[in-house]
């Protein structure tokens, strides 16, 4: 196989010579009918096998230190891409870090931000603090005829909070004290009455007062803008007593934090006050209220005259019908006005009937009777169901005038709601107060009367069993 090659590799050379001395010919211009025939040499097989091999060893050379070249270079750029691969990953890192870097000093600037920006609201904050603070300082002060702020001379800019604080600080202590010691002057006041007098006040500080016009004295209650009343409650005669110098014993004393606002006295609350705050409805159940009563009283009276005697009425008729005197017992029962004394009459006069028809006409007198003794009841009850339901609807009616006024006028002003709760509470509160009573007393008498129908019973049938026994046994 191998000679084939080198072989063939030979007439390949040979051919190419051949077609080279051809090519030369035809450029010297040789004519065509001229020329010959190439002539085919006889080829050598050894010398063309040593110089195939010869070539092949130089070409084989050739390729090896091709090779070895290759692999040196690709050895080198296998080095030389680690090496730039190492400084691409320290770039990287590097940069990474530096992003890093980068986003926490971000994160620390967006703190910063934020709480420079917290620093603001609160600085903004305390400012407005400051201001309100020294509004609200300004309007107190303003009681104690504070001059007010100057502005800087040849300026027209104001003060700065400081030195408004620190003008006001030292207002106050002026006024402090100022207001540390007892002072007397001459002054105006208003009596009891009303009636606008002068004389002499006497201040201890400025949380107590006393007034005295010469005739009259006594402890002085802050009655607005500044001005001054004599309070009912004082104790005129001690009063009187620090003007002259002569101390009674305790003094009395009112105490107030500002003279600006009168101070009202606490009027004193009576049942028709109360019934009154509550309205239309709340007098309408005072009325329910007081006819009840009236009721309570009626029943008790015609209570009381039913069951009027009935023991010793008894006693007086079983003593006659034992003694055989049975027109007596009818007489000694028709002396009384009673329903008890009625009922007894009724038996005492059919006696002497058979007991079943006895019984049935005592039965028949008691509920004859019933319709007295249960008189005014069940108007009563009726009173004591019909009261707190008069009370909710006061209460609704109430509650809907609250609720108007709230939408008028707003909840500024706790004074506009009062007349709504008012009527709201006054009317479930006498509602119930009238409910109550009339309830309990209505079933109390109630029982009462049922107690004397028995009583009625129990009467005429010891009647019938003394008459039954005492004539039977004769």
């Amino acid at each position: 196989m191998k000679n084939s090659i080198i072989i063939i590799l030979l007439l390949s050379a040979q051919w190419t010579t051949t077609t080279s001395v051809l090519a030369q010919t035809n450029e010297n211009s040789i004519p065509q009918d001229q020329v010959l025939e190439p002539t085919i040499p006889q080829a050598d097989p050894a010398k063309a096998e040593q110089d195939l091999l010869l070539a092949y060893k130089k070409e084989y050379a050739f390729l090896s230190n091709q090779v070895t070249n290759i692999q040196s270079r690709l050895n080198q750029f296998k080095q030389n891409a680690q090496l730039e691969k190492r400084a691409i990953e320290s770039e990287i890192s590097s940069l990474e870090n530096q992003l890093l870097n980068a986003e926490s000093v971000a994160n620390q600037l967006e703190d910063e931000i934020f709480q420079i920006g917290r620093n603001s609201e609160s600085a903004e904050d305390n400012q407005g603090l400051i201001e309100s603070t020294i509004i609200q300082a300004q309007a107190t002060m303003s009681e104690y005829d504070f001059p007010g702020f100057p502005e800087v001379s040849g300026d027209t800019e104001t003060l700065t909070d400081l030195s408004k604080i620190m003008s006001l600080i030292n207002f106050a202590d002026q006024v402090i004290k100022q207001q540390a010691s007892i002072t007397e002057q001459p002054g105006a006041f208003f009596l009891t009455d009303g009636t606008a007098v002068k004389g002499e006040i006497i201040r201890i500080g400025n949380i107590a007062s006393y007034g005295s016009d010469g005739q009259s004295a006594g402890v002085l209650a802050p009655a607005g803008e500044k001005q001054f009343k004599i309070w009912q409650d004082g104790d005129p005669e001690a009063a009187m007593g620090i003007f002259n110098g002569k101390g009674l014993g305790l003094l009395p004393i009112f105490l107030y934090e500002s003279t600006v606002k009168a101070i009202e006295e606490k009027q004193q609350k009576t049942i028709l006050s109360v019934i009154n705050s509550g309205g239309l409805i709340a007098w309408i159940i005072a009325g329910l209220g007081l006819f009840a009563l009236l009721l309570i009283v009626l029943r008790v009276f015609f209570l009381n005259k039913a069951s009027a005697s009935t023991e010793r009425l008894l006693s007086g008729v079983v003593n006659k019908i034992e003694a055989k005197d049975v027109s007596g017992a009818i007489g000694l029962a028709a002396k009384k006005s009673s329903s008890s004394s009625r009922v007894l009459l009724s038996a005492l006069r059919n006696i002497d009937r058979d007991r079943d028809h006895i019984e049935d006409i005592v039965s028949e007198s008691i509920l004859h009777e019933s319709s007295q003794l249960n008189r005014f009841g069940s108007l009563i009850l009726v009173i004591a169901t019909v009261a707190p339901l008069l009370g909710l609807l006061g209460t609704v009616t109430g509650m809907i005038t609250t609720f108007d006024i709230i939408t008028e006028f707003g909840t500024g002003d706790p004074k506009l709601l009062s007349s709504g709760i008012s009527i709201a509470l006054v009317t479930t509160e006498v509602g119930l107060a009238v409910a109550i009573p009339a309830l309990l007393f209505g079933n109390v008498l109630s029982g009462w009367a049922e107690r004397i129908k028995d009583d009625m019973e129990k009467a005429a049938l010891r009647a019938i069993n003394v008459y039954k026994k005492t004539f039977t046994a004769a």
